[in-house]
């Protein structure tokens, strides 16, 4: 493997760790050996303001200690998790956390149907049914993080072909559905989260979709210009 191809496949890792991490604080209630695994990835991230996502993680550790050293903190982290994330108690002020309904268009079959090709077209056919529509917030961070892990796999391969293929299936995806939504729906989210926790991981969120889609066009950049960038947690 050259070190260029190195240097990327350790990027990808690291960004595929950062959206399957995401996926699964959207999608996994918080008991405490979640929360005790939790703590510690956060606890590893430099907090400083110049390290990407630093502020973001240093804020959402700071909440997650907080609620676990109040009685019943636990609790009412799942308490909040189901009303703003599990996709039951839907209303006007924290629509159900999938892309169709987030965006007021829950009738639309074609955006859902753009979904569902863009997971088979990358060979992940039935993708995590278990997390409800396939248009789920959970199931679109983990659609990310399956990508990333294949960009990995490519440049481990030395395959100067296939990693940027993969490369622009992620732009795709982050272009026609999560900056399509997910960013104003987590600005809704932290304004309704009952629990700091969850705000700070509405805003974490965000922000991470943000950053990473800026990460993928420094990344498409023609080489040896483009410095790499070390954006994930």
């Amino acid at each position: 493997m050259s070190d260029r191809a190195d240097e990327r496949a350790t990027l990808a890792a690291r960004r595929s760790s950062t959206w399957w991490l995401l996926s699964r604080l959207v999608t996994e209630a918080p008991d405490v050996g979640w929360l005790d695994e939790l703590e510690g990835v956060l606890a590893a991230v430099d907090p400083d303001p110049d390290t990407p996502l630093g502020p973001q993680s240093s804020a959402l550790l700071v909440a997650l200690r907080s609620a676990r050293a109040q009685e019943g903190g636990v609790t009412a982290l799942a308490v909040d998790r189901t009303r703003l994330l599990g996709g039951i108690l839907q209303n006007v002020a924290i629509p159900a956390p999938y892309e169709t309904v987030a965006l007021g268009d829950a009738m639309n079959t074609a955006r859902v149907l753009d979904v569902i090709d863009a997971y088979a077209d990358a060979g992940f056919g039935d993708l995590a049914p278990e997390l409800g529509p396939p248009d789920a917030l959970g199931t679109e961070l983990r659609f990310m993080a399956l990508l990333c892990y294949r960009e990995m796999e490519a440049h481990r391969g030395d395959d100067c072909g296939l990693a940027p293929a993969w490369l622009k299936r992620q732009q795709r995806f982050m272009d026609e559905h999560l900056l399509a939504w997910v960013p104003a729906h987590c600005e809704r989210l932290a304004a309704q989260a009952a629990t700091p926790f969850y705000a700070a991981l509405a805003t974490l969120l965000g922000q991470a979709c943000r950053i990473d889609r800026d990460d993928i066009t420094a990344l498409m950049e023609p080489a040896p210009t483009t410095a790499t960038p070390e954006r994930a947690l």
